[in-house]
C-alpha cells in the first residue's frame, strides 16, 4: 500500500483506531461510511497486522467464501491471499488517506473527556479510542531449562522455510491448531522422526478433507445455531457429532476430557495428513522441561533426541501500548474478558472499545466478527444505541453474534425483522457456497 499523508489539521478525531490489521481496517471502513472522522495508527510499514509477517504456508480455518465478506474477494486461504485481501479493503473503500503507517503508539491517556494518543509521529486526540491491535501480537515460547542446547528452536510464526524439516528429527510442542499444522508440514516435507508433545489437546473436527472443506464449516454452523437456538443445544449437537467423528477415525485417545462447549471452545477442522499418519508420530502427553545437547527431557521423565523443536504455543496478548494500569499485565483472553462489557466495551474507562479481542477462542471468521462488532460500536458512537457494560462471561460464536448485539442495537437490528432476515440469509449462504457473506 502506498503511504498517504493525512491532511494537516488540529481538529480532534471522532475515533482513533490502534492497529491496521483486518479488524482495524474493517472498523475504519464502517466508521468512515457513517461519516465519522476516524484514523488508524499502524506501527508497521504496511497494513495487515499479524498476516503481514506470518509465513506463506499459514492459512485460515474456513472456506475463503466464509472468511471474505461484502463481495471483497479472497483469492485463496493462505497468508499472501489474506494480505492481498486486506489491501483490497483499503483500496476498494479508499481508506489509505486515513491510515497512518510507521506510527507507533507510545502512550494513551484520558484527559478532560478526550483520549490523547502519543506516538512517534506526534500526538492525536479523539473522543473515542478503538483498540484493534489484536490478541495474537507477541509469539510465546515456554521458559525451559536450556543447558548447552544444540536443538534448533523456532516458533510456528517464524518457520518461513518448512522444507528445512526434510530428513530432520522434529519435535512439535502444542496441542492446538498451530501444532497440527506443524505436524502436517513435518510429514509433508519428509521429517525423519516426529515427536508431538502436548499437555491438553484441543478439540478438533476430524476430516479426510482439507480443513477449508471440512463439515460443518461456518455456513453449516449458522444453520445449526438457528435450528438449535440456544448455545447449550448447539453444544450438545456438536458433542454428538464430535463423538461420532472421533470414533470413526479412531482418535479416542486425543479427545479432551472437558466436554465441548461452543461458548468456550473453537470448532477447528482437523488436519487430514496428520490424522492419516498419526501412527508414525511419537506422542507425549507432557511438557518440555530441559534441553541439553540434542536431548529433550519431559516433565514425566521421558527423554529423546531431536534436531528441531517447533513451538506451537501460540501468542501472548500485549496491551502495554495502552499504558493503562488495568491492562498492562494482561496476557491472556480470560484475563481481559472481566474488563469488557458486551465483549467490546471497557468497563474501566469511558469511550474505550476493543475490536476482535475475543476472536481467538471463538468459532468465527475474522472479518465477519470485526464487522458485526464495528457496526454496533459505530452506532454507539453516533448515539443510536447504548452498548451495555454488563460483562459476558463466555464467548459468542459466529451467527450468534447477531442475536448478541440485537439485544441492544436496534439501529442495526430492528425488532423481529432481523430474525427473519438473518434466518433467510443463513439458508441462502448455505445454498450458495461460493457467495461471500454480506454484513
Amino acid at each position: 500500500m502506498r503511504e498517504q499523508r493525512r491532511p494537516e489539521t488540529s481538529e480532534p478525531y471522532d475515533a482513533i483506531v490502534i492497529g491496521a490489521g483486518i479488524c482495524g481496517v474493517v472498523f475504519l471502513k464502517y466508521a468512515r461510511e457513517q461519516g465519522l472522522r476516524c484514523i488508524a495508527l499502524e506501527k508497521q510499514d504496511d497494513v495487515g497486522g499479524l498476516w503481514k509477517w506470518l509465513p506463506a504456508w499459514q492459512d485460515i480455518q474456513n472456506r475463503k467464501e466464509d472468511f471474505a465478506i461484502n463481495d471483497v474477494p479472497l483469492g485463496g486461504p493462505k497468508q499472501p491471499d489474506v494480505l492481498r485481501f486486506v489491501h483490497e479493503w483499503v483500496e476498494r473503500y479508499d481508506l489509505a488517506p486515513f491510515i497512518e503507517l510507521r506510527c507507533e503508539v507510545t502512550s494513551v491517556s484520558w484527559e478532560d473527556e478526550w483520549w490523547i494518543v502519543q506516538t512517534n509521529r506526534g500526538p492525536f486526540r479523539a473522543k473515542y479510542l478503538i483498540a484493534a491491535a489484536g490478541v495474537q501480537n507477541e509469539p510465546w515460547i515456554a521458559d525451559v531449562d536450556r543447558s548447552r542446547s544444540d536443538v534448533a528452536e523456532m516458533h510456528s510464526s517464524r518457520l518461513f522455510r518448512p522444507e528445512k524439516l526434510s530428513r530432520q528429527r522434529v519435535t512439535v510442542v502444542g496441542g492446538g491448531a498451530s501444532g497440527w499444522d506443524l505436524l502436517d508440514l513435518a510429514i509433508e516435507h519428509g521429517a525423519r522422526d516426529t515427536h508431538w508433545v502436548y499437555r491438553h489437546p484441543r478439540w478438533f473436527l476430524p476430516t479426510a478433507k482439507t480443513k477449508q472443506d471440512a463439515w460443518p464449516n461456518l455456513r453449516e454452523l449458522a444453520i445449526v445455531q438457528i435450528a438449535r437456538r440456544s448455545a447449550p443445544a448447539v453444544s450438545a449437537f456438536l458433542r454428538w457429532l464430535l463423538r461420532i467423528k472421533y470414533d470413526s477415525f479412531q482418535l479416542g485417545e486425543l479427545g479432551p476430557k472437558e466436554p465441548f462447549d461452543i461458548r468456550k471452545h473453537q470448532l477447528i477442522p482437523g488436519r487430514s495428513l496428520m490424522i492419516r499418519n498419526l501412527d508414525s508420530i511419537s506422542r507425549h502427553q507432557s511438557e518440555v522441561r530441559r534441553m541439553e545437547g540434542r536431548e529433550i527431557t519431559l516433565e514425566n521423565g521421558e527423554r529423546f533426541e531431536t534436531d528441531m523443536l517447533l513451538w506451537a504455543t501460540g501468542y501472548r496478548m500485549s496491551l502495554e501500548y495502552l499504558t493503562l494500569p488495568e491492562y498492562s499485565q494482561i496476557e491472556r483472553l480470560d484475563e481481559l474478558l472481566p474488563n469488557l462489557g458486551s465483549l467490546v466495551r471497557s468497563i474501566d474507562y469511558p469511550n474505550l472499545f476493543f475490536v476482535g479481542m475475543s476472536l481467538t477462542e471463538s468459532t468465527s471468521a475474522t472479518p465477519f466478527f470485526a464487522a458485526i462488532e464495528a457496526k454496533s460500536i459505530v452506532a454507539h458512537v453516533l448515539g443510536r444505541c447504548e452498548i451495555p457494560k454488563k460483562n459476558i462471561p463466555h464467548l459468542i460464536a459466529y451467527w450468534s453474534l447477531f442475536k448478541h448485539f440485537a439485544r441492544f442495537d436496534r439501529a442495526n437490528y430492528p425488532r423481529l425483522w432481523w430474525r427473519v432476515k438473518y434466518f433467510l440469509l443463513a439458508l441462502w449462504y448455505a445454498a450458495l457456497r461460493r457467495k461471500t457473506v454480506r454484513v
